[in-house]
């Protein structure tokens, strides 16, 4: 049986996933997949801080 922590942390994956899914979705050019390669390149250096 998970803990209550590895179930959140689950869903947390889940949610990340459907919502860069949906990010990806949307991008209909290069340029709006350049856009959210540096708009994930920023979070991704804000977490490393």
């Amino acid at each position: 049986m998970p803990t209550n922590a590895e179930v959140i942390e689950s869903l947390a994956r889940k949610l990340e996933r459907v919502r860069i899914l949906n990010d990806l979705k949307e991008c209909s050019s290069l340029e709006d997949l350049q856009q959210l390669i540096k708009k994930y390149e920023t979070l991704c250096a804000d977490d490393k801080n």
